[in-house]
């Protein structure tokens, strides 16, 4: 029987006839109402050689790294590659993603062995062509060093890209790229004069509220960081500022670990019009997380989901969120009590809000019919709406 389970994570089982992607860390998922996208990622477990992906020779050279471009159909629950990964860049582990208009834009990044081979090149792929091509956006002006690890928020005609490290040095510079023109600016260097600007750190989590940029946990190869203050750059007066948050009442006056390599996403409360921030998992100091945390970015009020947590402790996973609402996160490193840490190739999913009905009654449909056999007219003829039936077809 379909029931309805809000902030309960599930494993969501792939169609099992279509090949899926090998299981692996520090790769980076986007998220429409149609497709979760994952690009990159990196596991040294996997054989150089392997019949079973023997006909692409470009995949099988480009590991332990994955040279890749997946899509998976959230209503078919279909894995589908790409097939123009030939126009891929090598630094595919750690990159910084965002998606935007059908396209995916990408930054950063690490070569493997990490931070050998760095990247400060910005990539945009159209997720609508057939192909998976992939164009290197102009650029000029002030250019971030080549880095890994960094994370992105877009404005309205602005990316922004904040920290991350060579391998060997940690940054929390921040740099704007103009879409309009091509240009690169540093906004602000830091310089350790102002005691507002937070230490450097890679692998943190980015939120953005039109005017904040709030920098979440993050670390350095020997430590993390917390989230009872929150550094938060202003865009509009280049300045930064150290927010005291709100520990969870419910949850014995804490807040999440400090941390990092963890998944993190951001919705709009649509009631509230706030804010609101979820983070997942991640990994500080020999400690994996399966916890799972809300920021509401109006009052700066953490509140822990108690009910909602990981099947098992994970980090250098990815996670993204729906439109409609329901967070999705693809592998990552799972804590075990030995001395491997193997990689997992699960996809994840829980509402983390609670979304229309017309969308619960589409998981319900999805659970009790084959809709994949039918076309559209047949879904046409027994009322199921157009914007639903195009999620079934590629």
């Amino acid at each position: 029987m379909y029931i309805f389970k809000p902030f309960r994570f599930e494993i969501v089982e792939p169609f099992p006839t279509t090949k899926r992607p090998r299981a692996r860390s520090g790769h980076r998922i986007v998220c429409d109402d149609k497709y979760m996208y994952s690009i990159g990622g990196f596991n040294p477990c996997v054989p150089e050689h392997d019949a079973e992906m023997s006909e692409d020779e470009v995949w099988k050279t480009s590991r332990p790294l994955f040279k890749e471009l997946w899509r998976f159909n959230l209503s078919t629950k279909k894995w589908q590659r790409y097939p123009g990964q030939i126009y891929l860049p090598i630094e595919l582990a750690s990159t910084a993603v965002l998606l935007f208009r059908h396209k995916l834009i990408f930054y950063g990044g690490t070569a493997v062995p990490f931070g050998e081979s760095c990247s400060n090149k910005l990539y945009v792929c159209d997720l609508e062509g057939l192909d998976g091509s992939v164009c290197q956006l102009p650029a000029v002006g002030s250019l971030p060093d080549p880095q890994y690890g960094q994370a992105l928020v877009k404005t309205k005609n602005f990316i922004y890209t904040v920290g991350g490290t060579t391998g060997y040095e940690y940054t929390c510079d921040v740099h704007r790229y103009d879409l309009r023109v091509g240009v690169w600016e540093s906004v602000y260097i830091c310089s350790g004069r102002d005691p507002m600007e937070p230490p450097g750190r890679y692998r943190h989590e980015l939120a953005f509220d039109g005017r904040r940029i709030y920098v979440l946990g993050g670390g350095t190869g020997v430590q993390s960081f917390g989230f009872s203050h929150i550094p938060a750059f202003d865009i509009e007066t280049n300045t930064w500022s150290i927010l005291h948050a709100h520990a969870d009442p419910g949850s014995q006056l804490t807040f999440p670990g400090a941390r990092r390599c963890h998944g993190a996403v951001q919705y709009l409360d649509k009631e509230t019009q706030s804010v609101h921030v979820i983070i997942s998992g991640g990994f500080c100091g020999g400690l994996a997380y399966k916890d799972v945390w809300r920021l509401n970015l109006k009052n700066l009020q953490w509140n822990k989901i108690v009910h909602c947590t990981l099947p098992k402790p994970l980090y250098f996973h990815s996670a993204a969120v729906t439109p409609a609402g329901k967070m999705y996160t693809f592998g990552g490193i799972i804590e075990t009590h030995e001395q491997t840490t193997p990689r997992t190739s699960d996809v994840l999913s829980t509402w983390v809000i609670i979304p229309s009905l017309s969308e619960i009654c589409w998981e319900a449909v999805n659970h009790y019919y084959e809709l994949r056999a039918k076309s559209r007219d047949q879904l046409l003829d027994i009322g199921i709406p157009l914007k639903f039936i195009n999620r079934l077809f590629d």
